[in-house]
């Protein structure tokens, strides 16, 4: 198991959900998705992903995916 797989898993289960931008900004990972494929693997776990959007620094309308250990909720 990677030390990238436990520290994300450990956030998901603390923090509830995850995006590519906290991943990079508190463990240094560039590439979040792979992380998220080695956890599905080595715990045999269901990881949610669903889609946000929001605007960038130039007003820019932009989506990121949300991964979570948990359905988003309606």
């Amino acid at each position: 198991m990677t030390t990238q797989a436990k520290r994300i898993y450990n956030h998901l289960i603390k923090e509830g959900t995850i995006t590519n931008a906290q991943a990079h900004n508190l463990y240094g990972i560039r590439h979040l998705p792979a992380v998220i494929r080695d956890i599905k693997k080595i715990y045999n776990i269901m990881i949610f992903d669903w889609s946000a959007t929001g605007k960038n620094r130039f007003g820019e309308k932009v989506w990121w995916k949300v991964y979570s250990l948990n359905e988003k909720e309606a």
